[in-house]
C-alpha cells in the first residue's frame, strides 16, 4: 500500500471491544483556479456528515458548506474569488481533518516585491510556484555565508534554477518585469504546530510561517533586541523603509509585516524565533 492511498482517506478500524473508530480525514490537491475558485479533495466514510470551515484569519471559523459524503469527493469554493487569502479545514463525524490547506494570491506591482509562501505545498520549487512568468523575472534569496543575493532569472521561458525552493519562514526578492501587477498564487498546508526560526546575527530575510497580519514582535512573536533593524519594502514607491528598535520602543514606528510579505532583519544578536500555535478546537459561528 502506498502513502498516496493512505492519505485522505478516514478508515474503520475496530478496537478491542469491536467498536469502529473513524481515522482522520487529509485534504489533498489544494488549488487556486486563475478565474478564482478554490479546490480540494478528500475522502470519508460514505454517508459520514460533515462540514467544511472557512477562516482568514485563523482564530474565527464558519461553517461554509454541510452535507453527507459519498466517499471521496471534490469541494470547490466559488467565493474564493472575494478573498486574497483564506484557509479550509472538515470536520466529519466529530473530527476535525488533520491538516488545513488553503491559499495566499499577492498581486505584485511591476519591479521589486519582497515575498513570501507561509504554506508548504506538495511542490516548493521555483519552477513550479512561479510557472508562466515571463523571461526577464527574477527571484533572489539571501545566502547568510557568502553574505549576497543568488540570482534566479528566467530567460526563454525557463527559470536558470527551477529547483531552487520558497519554504514557510523563508524570504526572497521577487522582480516582476512589465507595466502591468501580476497575481501570483501560493496553495498548500498550514502547520498548526507552531515554528522554532534561527535568525542569524547580522543581515538576513525571514517570513512568519503563519499566514497573519500584524506588528512583527508583539503580533507574530518576533524575539526583537534593542539595535535591531527591520527593513520593510514599499511595493509602491520601490524603496526600503527601516525601523529601528532602541531603547524607547521602535522609530520611526513598528514594522507591520502582511501575509505573505517577508523582511530584511539585520540582528545584533543571534536568536531563535518561537512562536507557539494551535488553532481552535470549538465551532466558531464568526466571520471568517
Amino acid at each position: 500500500m502506498t502513502a498516496r492511498t493512505l492519505l485522505g482517506k478516514i478508515r474503520w478500524k475496530r478496537g478491542r471491544t469491536g467498536a469502529q473508530k473513524p481515522q482522520i480525514a487529509e485534504l489533498l490537491r489544494p488549488v487556486r483556479f486563475p478565474y478564482g475558485p478554490f479546490q480540494f479533495e478528500t475522502e470519508i466514510a460514505a454517508g459520514a456528515a460533515y462540514e467544511v470551515f472557512a477562516t482568514t484569519n485563523l482564530r474565527n471559523w464558519s461553517i461554509i458548506f454541510s452535507g453527507a459524503a459519498e466517499g471521496q469527493f471534490t469541494f470547490v469554493d466559488s467565493e474564493a474569488s472575494k478573498f486574497s487569502y483564506r484557509f479550509y479545514r472538515l470536520k466529519a463525524e466529530g473530527n476535525f481533518s488533520r491538516n488545513v490547506v488553503g491559499y495566499v494570491t499577492l498581486s505584485l506591482p511591476p519591479g521589486f516585491s519582497m515575498i513570501a509562501k507561509p504554506l508548504d505545498g506538495f511542490d516548493n520549487t521555483v519552477g513550479s510556484v512561479f510557472k508562466g512568468v515571463p523571461d526577464d523575472a527574477g527571484f533572489s534569496k539571501f545566502k547568510v555565508q557568502e553574505h549576497r543575493l543568488g540570482e534566479n532569472k528566467v530567460e526563454h521561458a525557463r527559470w536558470s534554477n527551477p529547483t531552487e525552493t520558497l519554504t514557510p519562514g523563508e524570504g526572497a526578492l521577487f522582480f516582476s518585469p512589465g507595466s502591468d501587477y501580476r497575481a501570483v498564487n501560493f496553495v498548500g498546508n498550514l502547520s498548526p504546530e507552531g515554528f522554532s526560526i534561527p535568525i542569524p546575527a547580522g543581515f538576513s530575510i525571514r517570513s512568519s510561517p503563519v499566514p497573519q497580519p500584524g506588528q512583527l514582535d508583539t503580533d507574530l512573536g518576533f524575539p526583537i533586541d534593542d539595535g535591531d533593524e527591520v527593513h520593510l519594502f514599499d511595493r509602491d514607491r520601490q524603496t526600503y523603509v527601516v525601523h529601528h528598535y532602541g531603547a524607547t520602543g521602535w522609530l520611526p514606528n513598528a514594522p507591520i509585516v502582511g501575509v505573505g510579505e517577508s523582511f530584511w532583519i539585520a540582528k545584533k544578536t543571534a536568536r531563535n524565533w518561537v512562536r507557539e500555535f494551535s488553532l481552535p478546537q470549538e465551532q466558531e459561528q464568526q466571520p471568517s
